[in-house]
C-alpha cells in the first residue's frame, strides 16, 4: 500500500513538472507595478515598425493578459519613443503649374494688313487727328476721282491692294483687310484700330494722290512724323519701310517718284501702334499718269514693288 502511495505521489509530481514547463513557454504580459500591461521589446518594435495595435493586441487570443485602454496608451507611448526611425519619404517633385503668360500687345511678326484708303460713301462727322491733340478732320472722305478716267479713288484704291494682297499670298506673307467692299463705313481711326488689334506688323496704307496742276505726277510714300509723342514708338520702323517701299517701286516702274515725306496730321498715322506707311500711287489729277493709273500691267507692277518692300521689311524684323 506503501509502495503505491509513493507511485501515485511521483505521477502527482511530474505532472506538476511537466504542467510547470509547458505554462513557462507561454507568452506572457509584464505587469507594471500599476497593474497595467505594458508591450514587451518585440511588440514595441514591431508598431515602430508599422503594425498597428490591434494586431499586436491579438496576442493574448492565444492564452496572454488582455490590454487594458490605459495599455493602449502605454503602447502609442513605447511605440514614439522606439529608437527605430521611420524611412524618410523619396522626393517626388510636385507638378507645378507653369507661370501664367504675361498678356502682352500682341504682335504678329509677319501679319500684313492692307487699307484700301476712303470708300463709296464719306462720312463727315468730326474725329480727333490723335490723341496728342484737339484738332479733329472728317472721319473719312470718298477721295478724288481720276480726271479722264473718271474713276473714284476708292475704287482704284481696291484694285490695288487686290493685287497687293494676291502677290503678298503668293509668297507666304499672311494678309488681312480693312475692306474688301466699297460699301463700308469705317473711319481712319477705327482703321488704324483694326491693325493695332490685330497686332500687325506693318500696315500699308494705299491711296492716290490729287493736286491743282495737272503737270504733278509720281508716286511718294508717307510715314508718320517723330515729332507727334503717339508715333514716337513707331516712327523709325514706320520709315524704314517706308524707305523699302520706294526702293520697290522705284525698281518695279523704273521711276524715281517723288520720295519720301514724314506726316503728322493723318488719323491713321497719329492713332496706329503698329509701324504704318502710306503709298500715294500717284496723281489722278495728271491725265497721263490717271490712265496710266488704271492699266492692269501697270497696276500689277505698283503691287509687285510694294510686295518687294514689304518683303524686305519683314525679312530684317
Amino acid at each position: 500500500m506503501f509502495v503505491k502511495r509513493v507511485l501515485l505521489l511521483a505521477a502527482v509530481l511530474m505532472l506538476v513538472v511537466v504542467m510547470v514547463a509547458c505554462s513557462s513557454k507561454l507568452p506572457q504580459k509584464a505587469v507594471s507595478p500599476g497593474g497595467e500591461a505594458v508591450m514587451s521589446a518585440t511588440e514595441v518594435s514591431a508598431v515602430a515598425a508599422g503594425s498597428t495595435p490591434a494586431a499586436t493586441a491579438a496576442a493574448p487570443a492565444s492564452g496572454g493578459a488582455t490590454a487594458s485602454p490605459m495599455a493602449e496608451a502605454s503602447l502609442s507611448q513605447a511605440a514614439v519613443a522606439s529608437p527605430t526611425a521611420t524611412p524618410a519619404a523619396s522626393h517626388v517633385p510636385s507638378a507645378t503649374a507653369a507661370p501664367a503668360a504675361e498678356r502682352i500687345v500682341p504682335r504678329t511678326d509677319k501679319l500684313v494688313m492692307i487699307d484700301p484708303g476712303h470708300q463709296r460713301v464719306g462720312n463727315n462727322e468730326p474725329e480727333l487727328v490723335g490723341p496728342d491733340t484737339r484738332e479733329t478732320k472728317a472721319k473719312v472722305s470718298s477721295g478724288t476721282v481720276g480726271v479722264r478716267t473718271k474713276k473714284p479713288e476708292y475704287v482704284l484704291n481696291l484694285e490695288v491692294s487686290m493685287l497687293l494682297k494676291a502677290e503678298l499670298l503668293k509668297r507666304g506673307i499672311p494678309v488681312t483687310m480693312t475692306r474688301e467692299t466699297h460699301d463700308v463705313d469705317i473711319s481712319n481711326k477705327q482703321r488704324a484700330d483694326m491693325a493695332n488689334d490685330e497686332g500687325a506688323a506693318l500696315v500699308v496704307r494705299i491711296h492716290a494722290d490729287g493736286d491743282s496742276s495737272a503737270s504733278t505726277k509720281g508716286f511718294s510714300v508717307l510715314y508718320p512724323s517723330p515729332s507727334q509723342g503717339a508715333t514716337k514708338p513707331i516712327a523709325a520702323e514706320s520709315r524704314q519701310a517706308a524707305g523699302l517701299l520706294l526702293a520697290g517701286l522705284q525698281q518695279s516702274t523704273g521711276t524715281k517718284g517723288r520720295g519720301l515725306s514724314a506726316r503728322d496730321d493723318l488719323s491713321g498715322f497719329n492713332w496706329s501702334k503698329v509701324p504704318v506707311a502710306l503709298v500715294e500711287i500717284g496723281f489722278m489729277t495728271n491725265p497721263e499718269e490717271d490712265e496710266l493709273m488704271s492699266d492692269a500691267a501697270y497696276q500689277q507692277k505698283l503691287a509687285s514693288g510694294i510686295a518687294d518692300g514689304i518683303e524686305q521689311f519683314l525679312n530684317g524684323k
